[in-house]
């Protein structure tokens, strides 16, 4: 075993409270105040030590003597409250530990954080919360001591929510420190319930945050369903549709309002959209700067913050994002908030105030990405995207514990569900983790947990980096980039076989498997060309020139067809704005241009978004396309068969592509008998022997048993 992958082991523990001599029990007290320390050295004969910013990091540390017979090494530090930073050092070579879900850096080298909880403040733990589709539900908590043991204040104890709650029955028991508390009646929707209570010595509780959603069934990060919308392209706020600005890179004129009126139709969630990503809302600056190509853009897209905690203007004020929160959550609709933690823009308060603090990397703004002196490869951690948005450096404390507090706001003032963090990789690993512990802590609990999911933009083969920023102390999800290209290779160009297309599956599969990650899959961003230009063989053209409408049929159907297996395959199916419709788009900016209205759309596009709504509804019911395994049935140049697989319940999909040849393979381990087009309604006879089975140039067929649910069309 290397030294980077020795086991390493930190334990919060109860530190030593004070104790009455006599006999009394003291209620539960919460884990504060020392750190044990476990440490596998790759070799008995390995010099450990542990150094930490309790002693100013002082030479040499606490050595770490072998006497276990299991070889493990251990050591404990009784630490006052607050943050705290240690690193082991084997033989000379410093480890951050593995098990610790956050890191910090000291000198260069990236070391352990903690922030010791105090002794002296109790507080409330969310041990579980549930909501029913009756309208009832239970929250678990337990109340936690502080050092002098003094037990709950039973009257103290009160649940409130911005939602409202009415009737609350509440059982507490002092002795054991349990809080139970039953809710009925409420209506459908999300709840954030804050728990407070103080304890027999009048001490105020750190409050809890309880999350209930009453909805029909209980959701799964499985069962998401991704709507992104760039806000400013969306639509107005009456909700119509917008006119092209007389600049490409321009404000159109999008609203919050407009997403909150989409919302209150109906129309998102008809197509299956349970999860709504919006753009950043940051307040961003006014007026045009000069992109990479001499060109001028504004930063109608939110990318550009100038504040930390405050909306643009034109997009919203604080009552219009609270309405659409709250209609979104009243029909079961989660919001992702889109954060930037890696830059700022040279007018926000941050770069003026704390150049000189080394809280920006290069703060003389001459380090931009892709210069001849500043590559990509050797300074992406360190690089700003242009001369105008200085690059935060996230290895300086100040920077960590400011940027995420500043993304808790954002969750904290707006109820959000969610996050999709801008730029993974350009910021240190510690990041995202710091980020994500800091959410976790305050606002998961058993029964909810927040969605975390970022942007790492790779090629085709990024999996490993794709898979460095996952696991339970990193991101749940990323987007699958590599299926990105691999869906447009086989569809939008036949650059690539259906078999690089299931490779690109598997790979995937294989790449994040244990993590624990639900990934994104997408068909196009903002980012790159839309899908549609590149399958007319347009996707190249000049970005500030508009993109024509395609009117070949074979462009819709290769959209439907992208679409349907990211809408199929295990992880989150997440829809552009647009792509729902195939709009056309060169790259940046007219990848970002306005959604038309429905007068202004063909009944190719029409089509195209009744197919979404088809494949959105048999998601929602079937619980193997949300959940199952996926497993090749068969595949070659020009099919592609898969099921997916739950317990229960099994689904077959067959993705042909421009060829009209007849499928003819064995599907091993289906069931045999008659099966279900759920998209058209269609009957196959399929069994795991030879199965003939035609289907037409670029389709897909979604087959379940006949006399399955989920097979009416």
């Amino acid at each position: 075993m290397g030294r980077a992958a020795a086991s390493l082991v930190v334990l919060l523990v109860l530190a030593s409270a004070c104790r009455d001599a006599a006999t009394r029990a003291l209620p539960p007290q919460r884990e504060c105040g020392a750190v044990t320390v476990w440490y596998k050295p790759s070799t008995d004969a390995a010099r450990v030590e542990v150094i930490g910013s309790w002693d100013a990091w002082a030479r040499p540390g606490r050595v770490l003597d072998a006497g276990r017979s299991d070889g493990w090494r251990v050591t404990r530090y009784d630490l006052p409250a607050g943050p705290a930073s240690y690193a082991i050092v084997d033989d000379g070579v410093w480890i951050a530990d593995p098990n610790v879900a956050t890191s910090a850096w000291h000198e260069g080298q990236e070391v352990a954080w903690l922030n010791v909880p105090s002794c002296d403040v109790p507080v409330i733990r969310v041990d579980d919360a549930h909501g029913s589709a009756d309208g009832g539900a239970t929250i678990a908590a337990s109340f936690l001591a502080t050092r002098a043991g003094d037990a709950l204040d039973v009257a103290s104890v009160t649940a409130s929510s911005p939602s409202g709650l009415g009737p609350v029955t509440t059982t507490s028991d002092a002795p054991s420190g349990k809080i139970a508390l039953s809710f009925v009646g409420l209506a459908p929707g999300k709840y954030t319930v804050t728990l407070r209570a103080k304890d027999a010595a009048g001490r105020d509780a750190e409050a809890a945050r309880a999350t209930i959603w009453i909805e029909p069934r209980p959701f799964d990060v499985r069962d998401s369903v991704i709507y992104q919308v760039l806000v400013d392209r969306y639509r107005d706020a009456n909700g119509a549709p917008l006119a092209a600005p007389s600049l490409a890179s321009a404000r159109a004129g999008g609203h919050v309002t407009g997403v909150r009126k989409a919302v209150e139709s109906g129309e998102l969630a008809a197509m299956g959209f349970n999860t709504l990503w919006l753009s950043p809302l940051y307040a961003n600056p006014d007026g045009t700067f000069p992109g990479s190509d001499g060109r001028p853009y504004s930063s109608y897209h939110g990318y550009w913050p100038t504040a930390p905690r405050a909306l643009e203007a034109s997009l919203a004020t604080d009552a219009d994002l609270d309405a659409l929160v709250a209609a979104a959550h009243a029909r079961g609709m989660r919001i992702l908030f889109d954060v930037v933690p890696n830059h700022v823009h040279q007018q926000h308060p941050y770069f003026a105030a704390r150049t000189g603090d080394a809280w920006f990397n290069h703060p003389d703004g001459k380090c931009v990405c892709g210069a001849p002196d500043c590559d990509w490869s050797t300074h992406i951690l360190d690089c700003w995207f242009t001369p105008y948005l200085p690059d935060l450096d996230w290895r300086n404390q100040d920077v960590a514990d400011r940027a995420s507090a500043d993304v808790l706001w954002w969750f904290d003032r707006f109820d959000a569900d969610g996050i999709r963090i801008d730029a993974v990789p350009m910021m240190p690993r510690s990041a995202t983790r710091r980020i994500a512990s800091d959410i976790r802590a305050r606002f998961d609990h058993p029964g909810h947990r927040s969605f975390l999911l970022g942007e790492n933009f790779t090629g085709p083969g990024g999996y490993g980096l794709i898979r460095y920023e996952l696991g339970p102390f990193g991101l749940d999800s990323e987007f699958h980039f590599p299926l990105l290209w691999a869906l447009r290779g086989a569809f939008a160009e036949q650059s690539q076989t259906l078999v690089d297309l299931d490779a690109a599956i598997v790979a995937g599969e294989k790449a994040w498997r244990d993590s624990g990650a639900v990934m994104g899959l997408t068909i196009g961003n903002h980012d790159v060309a839309r899908f549609a230009s590149v399958a007319a063989g347009d996707g190249g053209g000049d970005p500030w020139m508009p993109a024509t409408q395609p009117i070949d049929p074979i462009v819709y159907a290769k959209q439907r067809v992208a679409l349907g297996v990211t809408f199929t395959l295990p992880g989150a199916p997440a829809v552009y704005y647009g792509d729902e419709v195939a709009l056309a788009g060169h790259a940046d900016p007219d990848s970002r241009r306005v959604l038309p209205g429905d007068a202004d759309l063909s009944a190719m596009q029409r089509t195209t978004r009744d197919v979404v709504t088809k494949l959105g509804r048999v998601r929602a019911c079937s619980a193997a396309l949300r959940r199952g395994t996926y497993r090749t049935l068969a595949v070659d140049a020009e099919h592609l068969v898969f099921a997916r697989e739950t317990d229960g319940e099994t689904a077959i999909v067959v993705v042909q592509r421009a060829t009209t040849a007849t499928l003819a393979n064995p599907l091993p381990g289906i069931a045999p008998g008659d099966y279900v087009d759920a998209l058209t309604g269609s009957v196959a006879s399929l069994r795991p022997e030879l199965t003939n089975l035609a289907a037409a140039p670029f389709s897909l067929q979604l087959f379940f048993p006949a006399g399955s649910p989920c097979a009416k069309p």
